[in-house]
């Protein structure tokens, strides 16, 4: 009884264990949630400064993240996690940066404000203004070059696994630095649309409104105060004498300045 009874729960364990991973697998999981996997697992101290961190074939999200982290216990100051499934494991050190390939930097994550579920969102949208398809989505995370910003570039691909185009943004604050969409033509050759050669798009209307500086409250900046009231000056009395020794300004308007004289001749030594 006691036999079949643990039998039936490994079962039911078994059957848990891959119902979670199998929806995990088509939800995938996000940069954020693998982040916190990590830290769970092997400290807060490895997740700290992201040298790069990948996921492939994402719909939206990837079922799986590479993440090399900065690890000063690490020969190469540098160490492989993977996270997948319900699982966040320890690859071990990781040789294909130093001294070979520097990488650009390191990205803060504690200045990563924007997951790999929000700039989904702003591929979608970038993809849908320059009207091109995809099935999937490769994500690479690192840092600006000479800083510590975390920039995001999204490569969005067909079915067929083809490039269709490119978006690089902020993990700080969204902004886009970079689109570049491919179109097939018949000559076989793609039409490139790049924003570094051809500009980035006029920026979209917010979808909430902004309030209008005259609305809010309070003086605002952007209109200048009215100067302060300037008072006038005391009536000057016609029959009081001016004095000779002042050149006061109503002396010089009724009286024109004589001519300067010749220059005195220095004293002979």
């Amino acid at each position: 009884m006691h036999m079949m009874r643990s039998t039936t729960l490994l079962l039911l364990g078994l059957l848990l264990s891959s119902a979670v991973a199998g929806a995990q697998r088509r939800s995938g999981i996000s940069a954020r949630e693998a982040l916190d996997r990590v830290a769970a697992k092997h400290g807060q101290r490895l997740v700290g400064k992201i040298a790069e961190m990948t996921g492939r074939r994402g719909q939206t999200q990837p079922a799986e993240w590479w993440i090399v982290v900065h690890d000063e216990s690490s020969r190469y100051r540098v160490r492989t996690m993977w996270v997948g499934d319900v699982r966040a494991t320890d690859e071990g050190e990781n040789d294909e940066f130093y001294p070979a390939r520097l990488p650009v930097g390191y990205a803060s994550v504690a200045k990563l404000k924007i997951d790999s579920t929000a700039a989904f969102e702003v591929l979608v949208r970038e993809a849908r203004h320059a009207k091109v398809g995809f099935d999937s989505v490769d994500y690479k995370l690192r840092s600006a070059e000479f800083g510590d910003e975390p920039i995001w570039s999204l490569t969005a691909r067909d079915v067929r696994r083809r490039v269709v185009g490119r978006v690089i943004l902020s993990g700080f604050d969204a902004r886009v630095f970079r689109t570049v969409w491919f179109y097939p033509q018949r000559s076989g050759y793609p039409r490139i649309v790049d924003s570094a050669l051809d500009g980035l798009r006029t920026p979209e209307a917010p979808s909430t409104p902004v309030e209008s500086p005259l609305e809010r409250p309070g003086p605002d900046p952007l209109v200048p105060e009215p100067p302060d009231p300037v008072e006038p000056a005391p009536p000057v009395d016609p029959a009081t004498p001016v004095d000779p020794g002042d050149p006061g300004t109503e002396r010089a308007v009724v009286e024109p300045l004589a001519p300067p004289g010749p220059k005195p001749t220095p004293p002979a030594e």
